[in-house]
């Protein structure tokens, strides 16, 4: 064999063992499949409208160039706080998502406390949420496990969120702001369906620090003895200013009211009202918490309903004062009484003299104080959003104009905000 067929043949052999190591370095060098996954459980999905989010600014504001986006959110419950500026929030995932919104609804800012804040129940206004403006609010999120009952307090319009502790880890009943320094927070324990333990505690410095200032289990020589009595279970409460305000019990069948002078370290019942031929053949008699009107406090009223149980229908009329609560005068309606899931449903007054009732699928308006009711024409997208979303949850008007309605289909975990500004006449998806 000559030497140029023997180093053909050398090469041949080199170039043979080239080729199958790099064959073997590419099947050792490709990815292994990943093992497959066990289906993972799942949880229904929460839907609600679509809303526009900003990145907030220290005030919220949409400007021309802060960067938006769009979410899918179920909401829970809102407050309209002036006729542009409002709040929605639920909870997700023991995670509560709070919105705000100074434009009607045109964007919103996330103002969501941290989310290693773990909520369990959908907080409720006026129980666990407070607002006094859009600047300053209060959050408290109760104990559970081994966390304790704590309060964030937001002083910038929930662009930040400042965290205290609070000396209770009772359930909350009821939390009332009559200024951004001064208000208060109602506890309960032992409760059953007519009685209940109470204590109240007041903050002067924006709830940093609560005071205890009356409770009704255990005597206490350092607190008066005039107490909101153990029977009666809670259902509101509220202040004029920092020395005035007034609870709500409900006591079996019928409703009382109890009043402070003093900031709330004393308290006494409140005139028997609530004793009315009117409510005789009522199973039941239930109010909501006095609403006040103006700067002084003086005009306001309590929606009153009348339960029939065998009926399954409940029919509203109202309580008004003019003199901050020292006297009542009743009022009838004359309205058919409600059925269904919405029966519930009081109506809201802005003022002494006007108010909107939603019966079915119509909202009706008074401008008399309830005397005499005008249905206001039908508007398309109200009926039809309410023949999907059946459930009312709350309806809230701010101004003569200004009105949102929240509805929701809880069997699918779906809801939606809607809006008016002509006074009820037309709505849209907000």
């Amino acid at each position: 064999m000559s030497a140029k067929a023997s180093d053909s043949k050398v090469l041949r052999v080199v170039l043979m063992l080239l080729m199958t190591l790099l064959v073997l370095s590419a099947c050792s060098s490709a990815p292994s499949p990943e093992p497959t996954r066990p289906p993972q459980p799942t949880e229904a999905p929460e839907e609600g409208q679509m809303i526009t989010v900003i990145t907030p600014d220290n005030k919220n504001i949409d400007a021309d160039s802060a960067p938006k986006y769009q979410i899918q959110t179920r909401l829970t419950d809102f407050r309209l706080l002036n006729a542009s500026a409002g709040l929605a929030w639920g909870v997700t995932r023991n995670e509560l998502r709070m919105y705000m919104t100074l434009n009607n609804g045109k964007t919103w800012a996330n103002i969501s406390p941290a989310t290693n804040v773990q909520f369990l129940n959908n907080p409720v206004y006026g129980k666990e949420i407070f607002f006094t403006d859009p600047e300053h609010g209060w959050i408290i999120r109760s104990s559970f496990g081994s966390t304790e009952t704590v309060v964030l307090r937001t002083t910038d319009g929930g662009h930040s969120w400042q965290i205290s502790a609070f000396p209770d880890s009772n359930k909350l009943s009821s939390i009332y702001f009559s200024s951004p320094s001064k208000g208060w927070l109602m506890t309960k324990w032992d409760a059953s369906a007519t009685k209940e333990s109470k204590a109240l505690y007041a903050t002067k410095d924006g709830g940093a620090t609560w005071n205890l200032v009356m409770q009704n289990e255990q005597y206490n020589p350092n607190l008066p003895t005039s107490s909101i009595p153990h029977a009666g279970v809670t259902t509101g409460m509220i202040f004029n200013d920092e020395s005035r305000g007034f609870v709500m019990l409900q006591t079996g069948a019928l409703p009382k009211i109890y009043m402070t002078k003093d900031g709330g370290s004393t308290w006494v019942s409140g005139s028997e009202f609530l004793v009315n031929d009117s409510f005789a053949g009522c199973d039941r008699v239930v109010t909501g918490v006095p609403e006040f009107f103006g700067a002084n406090a003086a005009g306001g009223w309590m929606p009153v309903g009348c339960q029939k149980e065998k009926e399954g229908s409940m029919t509203f009329n109202g309580y008004f004062t003019a003199n901050g609560g020292e006297n009542w005068k009743f009022t009838t309606f004359g309205r058919p009484p409600l059925s269904g899931m919405n029966r519930n449903l009081a109506p809201d007054f802005l003022n002494s003299m006007t108010g909107w009732s939603l019966e079915g699928n119509l909202l009706y308006k008074t401008v008399d104080q309830g005397v005499t009711w005008t249905a206001l024409p039908a508007s398309t997208v109200l009926q039809s959003k309410l023949l999907e979303y059946p459930e009312v949850v709350k309806l809230q008007f701010i101004s003569s104009d200004v009105g949102w309605l929240l509805i929701s289909k809880e069997e699918d975990r779906r809801s939606i905000l809607l809006q008016t500004t002509n006074g009820g006449e037309s709505w849209r998806v907000m």
